[in-house]
């Protein structure tokens, strides 16, 4: 690609993934029986979204470079389902096939680490390449050692099947992310992770009933508390009514629950309010099979992996000049195509001792 062409393209994947007018959204996980609950909220005026099945062994690549002039490259390990009001690639949330799960929450003040000499991906992006090639929190630390987060105005909840949570955040130039005894609360709003943690601490079992950050977390906070192990169904019935404990009415365009032991992710939406699933066990994600997405909102309820169809050029680039009328106006829809053009042409890479779940 020549850099005459490459700047456009690089300046419209950071503004697909990096939507400037969001409002608030909510996550939390919940540990049950030794496996872990994962859910979020999405809440935005902008209500489209797309749920994809991403393959794993396909050789993906980012664009922009680091200072020493590499770019990503890498092969996904493992499969993942993924729910985006973005676009193809560009993970919002989801789950893999290893139980990592993750959710992408508006954070004011938000400034990530300057060029260094790894190669940078945009927010969304960066998140596809953790679902592709980590299993467990420590991967996704080991993996940030490599990979620099760019362009993103969000801070993320990320969990693993074992239990293990983090909260990534890039504050004053940094990347930070706490897990740990550092993260004594699973749960996460629209304010720094500890500036949550010291307004609970501070009115322990006292939430209030806004819908400031502050008070969303500490209602959060305290129902994670009363939460006691029960089956699957129950934690999973458990994670949404915490949800919607936090919702904000229609602008709550989904929730989604992810049940790491079992490797299903649930849905419901403004739009159809019965839960439907996708069990990741019964999902082919071998490359030689196209991609498979499915509108968000369909009027669905069960088990839905039926429903799915092939990977639609079509679909996408709509969805995608739909949302870049929204997030960014004006964007000419040449640059859209090009873009896609670039996220779709990505091959089959075989790898060897491939994990099997």
């Amino acid at each position: 690609m020549t850099t005459k062409l490459k700047r456009p393209v690089l300046l419209l994947i950071a503004c697909l993934a990096v939507p400037q007018a969001a409002p608030p959204c909510s996550s939390l996980a919940l540990v049950n029986g030794g496996f872990l609950v994962f859910g979020a909220n999405y809440d935005n005026r902008f209500a489209p979204g797309q749920i994809f099945v991403n393959r794993r062994n396909l050789r993906k690549a980012g664009w922009e470079r680091g200072t020493t002039g590499k770019t990503a490259e890498w092969v996904s390990r493992y499969g993942s389902v993924t729910i985006s009001c973005a676009g193809y690639q560009l993970a919002w949330g989801g789950m893999n096939e290893a139980g990592l799960c993750f959710s992408t929450m508006l954070l004011a003040g938000t400034r990530v680490p300057a060029a260094d000499e790894r190669p940078p991906l945009v927010g969304a992006y960066w998140w596809q390449y953790m679902l592709d090639t980590c299993a467990t929190i420590e991967d996704v630390r080991g993996a940030a050692k490599g990979v620099r987060i760019a362009d993103t105005q969000d801070h993320y909840l990320v969990c693993d099947r074992a239990g293990g949570c983090a909260v990534v955040e890039c504050l004053g130039g940094k990347l930070i992310i706490q897990d740990g005894a550092d993260l004594p609360v699973r749960a996460l709003a629209n304010a720094p992770y500890q500036a949550c943690l010291d307004y609970w601490a501070s009115k322990a079992g006292q939430p209030g009933n806004s819908y400031s950050s502050l008070d969303r977390f500490s209602r959060l906070a305290a129902g994670l508390e009363k939460f006691e192990n029960g089956s699957g169904a129950a934690a999973v019935d458990y994670a949404f009514g915490l949800l919607a404990g936090v919702a904000a009415g229609e602008s709550t365009r989904w929730s989604f629950v992810c049940d790491t032991g079992e490797r299903v992710f649930y849905l419901k939406t403004y739009e159809n309010p019965k839960v439907r699933f996708v069990d990741l066990k019964k999902i082919d994600f071998s490359c030689g099979r196209p991609a498979a997405m499915l509108d968000a909102h369909a009027g669905l309820e069960g088990d839905i992996m039926a429903a799915f169809h092939d990977y639609s050029h079509d679909e996408v680039l709509a969805h995608m000049i739909q949302a870049l009328k929204y997030f960014r106006p004006g964007t000419p829809e040449e640059m859209i195509r090009r873009v896609l053009a670039l996220l779709e042409s990505f091959s089959c890479e075989p790898v060897k001792n491939q994990v099997t779940w």
